[in-house]
Protein backbone atom coordinates (compact mmCIF):
# COMPACT_ATOMS: atom_id res chain seq x y z
CA UNK A 1 0.00 0.00 0.00
CA UNK A 2 1.12 3.38 -1.13
CA UNK A 3 0.32 7.02 -1.23
CA UNK A 4 -0.66 8.94 -4.40
CA UNK A 5 2.51 11.17 -5.54
CA UNK A 6 -0.62 14.16 -5.24
CA UNK A 7 -0.87 13.75 -1.69
CA UNK A 8 2.68 13.37 -1.44
CA UNK A 9 3.65 16.52 -2.99
CA UNK A 10 0.99 18.09 -1.38
CA UNK A 11 1.72 17.17 2.28
CA UNK A 12 5.58 18.15 1.03
CA UNK A 13 4.54 21.89 0.62
CA UNK A 14 2.08 21.68 3.21
CA UNK A 15 5.48 21.11 5.89
CA UNK A 16 7.82 23.59 4.05
CA UNK A 17 4.74 26.28 4.41
CA UNK A 18 3.81 25.67 7.68
CA UNK A 19 5.99 23.20 9.65
CA UNK A 20 9.77 23.69 8.80
CA UNK A 21 10.39 21.64 11.53
CA UNK A 22 8.99 18.78 10.66
CA UNK A 23 10.70 16.45 7.78
CA UNK A 24 9.51 16.07 4.24
CA UNK A 25 8.71 12.31 2.87
CA UNK A 26 11.69 11.14 1.29
CA UNK A 27 11.83 9.58 -2.35
CA UNK A 28 12.77 6.31 -0.13
CA UNK A 29 10.39 6.36 2.74
CA UNK A 30 8.00 3.41 3.00
CA UNK A 31 7.07 2.21 6.33
CA UNK A 32 2.90 2.77 6.72
CA UNK A 33 2.27 -0.33 8.96
CA UNK A 34 -1.56 -1.36 8.75
CA UNK A 35 -4.14 -2.15 10.86
CA UNK A 36 -4.24 -1.46 14.86
CA UNK A 37 -0.23 -0.29 14.22
CA UNK A 38 -0.84 2.45 11.39
CA UNK A 39 -3.56 3.90 13.70
CA UNK A 40 -1.66 4.30 16.52
CA UNK A 41 1.82 5.85 14.94
CA UNK A 42 -1.06 8.18 13.22
CA UNK A 43 -3.27 8.90 16.24
CA UNK A 44 -0.61 8.52 18.46
CA UNK A 45 2.95 9.60 17.19
CA UNK A 46 2.10 11.39 14.18
CA UNK A 47 2.24 15.36 14.38
CA UNK A 48 -0.72 16.72 12.89
CA UNK A 49 -2.19 20.23 11.48
CA UNK A 50 -4.21 20.74 14.59
CA UNK A 51 -6.08 24.08 13.31
CA UNK A 52 -6.45 22.33 9.79
CA UNK A 53 -5.14 24.82 8.08
CA UNK A 54 -3.91 22.83 5.49
CA UNK A 55 -6.40 20.54 5.08
CA UNK A 56 -7.48 20.08 1.19
CA UNK A 57 -8.94 17.66 -1.03
CA UNK A 58 -6.91 14.41 -1.16
CA UNK A 59 -5.30 14.71 2.57
CA UNK A 60 -4.96 11.92 4.35
CA UNK A 61 -6.95 12.78 7.55
CA UNK A 62 -8.24 10.98 11.02
CA UNK A 63 -12.04 11.09 11.55
CA UNK A 64 -14.40 9.39 14.39
CA UNK A 65 -16.52 6.77 12.76
CA UNK A 66 -17.74 5.56 15.45
CA UNK A 67 -19.13 7.50 18.71
CA UNK A 68 -18.65 6.77 21.75
CA UNK A 69 -18.33 8.50 25.43
CA UNK A 70 -15.36 7.35 26.56
CA UNK A 71 -13.45 5.50 23.73
CA UNK A 72 -14.73 6.68 20.35
CA UNK A 73 -13.18 4.76 17.08
CA UNK A 74 -11.13 6.32 14.56
CA UNK A 75 -10.20 5.13 11.15
CA UNK A 76 -8.15 6.46 8.57
CA UNK A 77 -9.39 8.18 4.57
CA UNK A 78 -9.16 10.93 2.38
CA UNK A 79 -10.88 13.75 2.04
CA UNK A 80 -12.90 14.08 -1.04
CA UNK A 81 -15.00 17.58 -0.37
CA UNK A 82 -14.69 20.42 2.06
CA UNK A 83 -17.65 22.60 3.08
CA UNK A 84 -15.65 25.44 4.58
CA UNK A 85 -19.21 27.23 5.25
CA UNK A 86 -20.51 24.65 7.97
CA UNK A 87 -16.89 23.12 8.66
CA UNK A 88 -17.64 19.48 7.55
CA UNK A 89 -15.85 16.92 5.13
CA UNK A 90 -16.86 14.05 3.21
CA UNK A 91 -14.05 11.42 3.66
CA UNK A 92 -13.62 8.11 1.54
CA UNK A 93 -12.70 6.11 4.30
CA UNK A 94 -10.35 3.40 4.19
CA UNK A 95 -11.50 -0.37 3.26
CA UNK A 96 -9.84 -1.90 6.07
CA UNK A 97 -11.50 0.40 9.03
CA UNK A 98 -14.87 0.32 7.23
CA UNK A 99 -15.95 -2.52 9.24
CA UNK A 100 -16.31 -0.09 12.68
CA UNK A 101 -18.79 2.00 10.75
CA UNK A 102 -22.23 1.48 11.83
CA UNK A 103 -24.17 2.90 8.72
CA UNK A 104 -25.03 0.09 6.69
CA UNK A 105 -24.31 2.73 3.77
CA UNK A 106 -21.46 4.13 5.02
CA UNK A 107 -20.02 0.54 5.41
CA UNK A 108 -20.36 -0.18 2.08
CA UNK A 109 -19.20 3.17 -0.11
CA UNK A 110 -16.80 4.03 2.96
CA UNK A 111 -18.13 8.03 2.47
CA UNK A 112 -18.79 9.48 5.60
CA UNK A 113 -19.43 13.19 6.74
CA UNK A 114 -17.48 14.48 9.48
CA UNK A 115 -17.08 17.87 11.40
CA UNK A 116 -13.60 19.40 11.33
CA UNK A 117 -14.08 18.97 15.16
CA UNK A 118 -14.09 15.19 14.45
CA UNK A 119 -11.06 14.88 12.40
CA UNK A 120 -7.20 15.25 12.30
CA UNK A 121 -4.85 15.68 9.50
CA UNK A 122 -1.40 13.77 10.41
CA UNK A 123 1.63 15.59 8.81
CA UNK A 124 3.84 12.87 9.63
CA UNK A 125 2.39 9.62 7.49
CA UNK A 126 5.77 7.41 6.96
CA UNK A 127 7.18 6.12 10.38
CA UNK A 128 10.44 7.49 8.66
CA UNK A 129 9.23 10.57 9.28
CA UNK A 130 8.86 10.21 12.61
CA UNK A 131 12.12 8.98 13.14
CA UNK A 132 13.75 11.72 11.38
CA UNK A 133 12.18 13.99 13.65
CA UNK A 134 12.91 12.19 16.33
CA UNK A 135 16.75 11.20 15.66
CA UNK A 136 17.01 14.78 14.84
CA UNK A 137 15.74 15.89 18.44
CA UNK A 138 17.97 13.33 20.45
CA UNK A 139 20.91 14.98 18.90
CA UNK A 140 20.57 18.53 20.19
CA UNK A 141 22.45 18.29 23.21
CA UNK A 142 25.60 17.53 21.30
CA UNK A 143 28.48 20.32 21.33
CA UNK A 144 28.43 21.42 17.57
CA UNK A 145 26.99 21.37 14.32
CA UNK A 146 28.86 18.29 13.13
CA UNK A 147 28.10 16.17 16.36
CA UNK A 148 24.78 16.99 15.87
CA UNK A 149 24.65 15.63 12.24
CA UNK A 150 26.54 12.68 12.93
CA UNK A 151 24.43 11.61 15.83
CA UNK A 152 21.04 12.45 14.55
CA UNK A 153 21.99 10.37 11.44
CA UNK A 154 23.01 7.28 13.85
CA UNK A 155 20.18 7.80 16.16
CA UNK A 156 17.87 8.41 12.84
CA UNK A 157 19.72 5.17 11.32
CA UNK A 158 18.71 2.71 13.89
CA UNK A 159 15.01 4.28 14.66
CA UNK A 160 14.00 3.22 11.10
CA UNK A 161 15.75 -0.19 11.58
CA UNK A 162 13.71 -0.94 14.67
CA UNK A 163 16.36 -1.53 16.46
CA UNK A 164 15.65 0.77 19.34
CA UNK A 165 11.34 1.99 19.74
CA UNK A 166 11.66 5.06 22.33
CA UNK A 167 8.49 5.20 24.95
CA UNK A 168 5.54 7.01 22.81
CA UNK A 169 6.12 9.85 24.56
CA UNK A 170 9.67 10.78 22.72
CA UNK A 171 7.99 9.46 19.45
CA UNK A 172 5.38 12.06 19.91
CA UNK A 173 7.10 15.06 21.73
CA UNK A 174 10.74 14.85 20.46
CA UNK A 175 11.48 18.02 17.90
CA UNK A 176 7.49 18.54 18.21
CA UNK A 177 8.21 22.15 19.62
CA UNK A 178 5.64 21.29 22.16
CA UNK A 179 6.48 21.46 25.98
CA UNK A 180 5.34 17.86 26.62
CA UNK A 181 6.51 15.36 28.28
CA UNK A 182 9.12 12.39 27.11
CA UNK A 183 8.09 10.31 30.27
CA UNK A 184 5.20 7.82 29.57
CA UNK A 185 4.57 7.43 33.44
CA UNK A 186 4.98 8.91 36.42
CA UNK A 187 4.49 7.65 40.07
CA UNK A 188 4.40 10.01 42.68
CA UNK A 189 5.74 9.56 46.30
CA UNK A 190 2.25 10.03 48.69
CA UNK A 191 -0.47 12.63 49.40
CA UNK A 192 0.20 14.80 51.96
CA UNK A 193 -2.82 14.34 54.70
CA UNK A 194 -4.56 17.32 54.53
CA UNK A 195 -6.73 19.84 52.33
CA UNK A 196 -3.63 21.80 51.18
CA UNK A 197 -1.38 18.37 50.72
CA UNK A 198 -4.69 16.88 48.70
CA UNK A 199 -4.98 20.05 46.42
CA UNK A 200 -1.30 20.18 45.88
CA UNK A 201 -1.39 16.95 44.96
CA UNK A 202 -4.27 17.07 42.50
CA UNK A 203 -2.75 20.81 40.70
CA UNK A 204 0.83 18.45 39.92
CA UNK A 205 -0.93 15.73 38.62
CA UNK A 206 -3.34 18.16 36.41
CA UNK A 207 -0.03 19.86 35.30
CA UNK A 208 1.73 15.97 34.15
CA UNK A 209 -1.35 14.70 32.55
CA UNK A 210 -1.70 18.03 30.85
CA UNK A 211 1.49 17.02 29.26
CA UNK A 212 0.84 13.82 28.57
CA UNK A 213 2.09 12.12 30.81
CA UNK A 214 0.43 8.61 32.63
CA UNK A 215 0.36 9.05 36.79
CA UNK A 216 0.15 6.87 39.42
CA UNK A 217 -1.05 7.74 42.87
CA UNK A 218 0.07 6.44 46.66
CA UNK A 219 -3.02 7.51 48.76
CA UNK A 220 -1.88 5.22 51.47
CA UNK A 221 -1.38 7.89 53.45
CA UNK A 222 -4.55 9.55 53.68
CA UNK A 223 -6.72 8.74 56.60
CA UNK A 224 -9.43 5.68 56.31
CA UNK A 225 -13.49 7.00 55.69
CA UNK A 226 -15.13 8.57 58.59
CA UNK A 227 -11.67 9.09 60.38
CA UNK A 228 -11.80 12.38 62.56
CA UNK A 229 -11.23 15.60 60.48
CA UNK A 230 -10.25 17.22 63.81
CA UNK A 231 -9.95 20.89 62.20
CA UNK A 232 -13.26 21.00 61.05
CA UNK A 233 -14.86 18.94 63.45
CA UNK A 234 -16.14 16.35 60.78
CA UNK A 235 -15.11 12.97 59.55
CA UNK A 236 -13.22 11.95 56.30
CA UNK A 237 -14.27 10.71 53.24
CA UNK A 238 -11.86 7.85 52.79
CA UNK A 239 -8.64 7.79 50.62
CA UNK A 240 -10.36 5.96 48.02
CA UNK A 241 -13.32 8.99 47.27
CA UNK A 242 -10.08 11.00 47.25
CA UNK A 243 -8.43 8.39 44.91
CA UNK A 244 -11.49 8.43 42.69
CA UNK A 245 -11.46 12.22 42.56
CA UNK A 246 -7.69 12.09 41.06
CA UNK A 247 -8.59 9.27 38.53
CA UNK A 248 -11.24 11.47 37.13
CA UNK A 249 -8.95 14.32 35.97
CA UNK A 250 -8.19 12.10 33.57
CA UNK A 251 -11.17 12.50 32.07
CA UNK A 252 -11.20 16.11 32.45
CA UNK A 253 -8.14 17.29 31.44
CA UNK A 254 -6.63 17.09 27.28
CA UNK A 255 -3.74 15.42 27.64
CA UNK A 256 -1.14 16.71 25.30
CA UNK A 257 -1.58 14.74 22.23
Amino acid sequence: MGYRKETIAKLNQDIRDFFPYLTEIQPEDHTIHSGVSRLVMLDRYAQKDRELKTLGVGDIVLAVIKEDPKYPARGVGAVKTIDWENESVTIEIEEEFRGTLEDEQESVTGLIRRPFSEIDKPMEIYYEQIARRVGKALAEPENNEAQREKYADLFTDQLKKLNVIPAGRVLFGAGSGTQVTYFNCFVMPFVADSRGGIAEHRKEVMEIMSRGGGVGTNGSTLRPKHAPAKGVGGRSSGAVSWLNDIANLTNLVEQGG
